[in-house]
């Protein structure tokens, strides 16, 4: 994967954390995001909880970041940044 970088704006309330996430990487590897699991071989849950995550990610002064299936995921306030590893 050579250097990719997306940046998204999203409002916590009407999308979770972790729904964006996975859709974003979906969007990234060109797939389904149901079939993201088989694709990048893994699950966002084998890197954070998702419902611990969507929880935290619940106002705009939070900051997060991991590394997940090659790829850097940083939240920061109401902004998703995904970018390639």
């Amino acid at each position: 994967m050579d250097d990719v970088t997306v940046r998204r704006e999203f409002d916590w309330s009407e999308t979770p954390p972790s729904i964006a996430i996975v859709v974003t990487i979906a969007e990234i590897e060109n797939v389904d995001p149901i079939d993201l699991p088989t694709t990048v071989g893994t699950t966002l849950y084998s890197y954070v909880d998702p419902g611990a995550l969507d929880a935290l990610v619940d106002g705009e002064r939070v900051a997060v970041s991991f590394s997940m299936a090659g790829y850097r995921v940083r939240i920061d306030g109401t902004e998703l940044t995904v970018a390639a590893e």
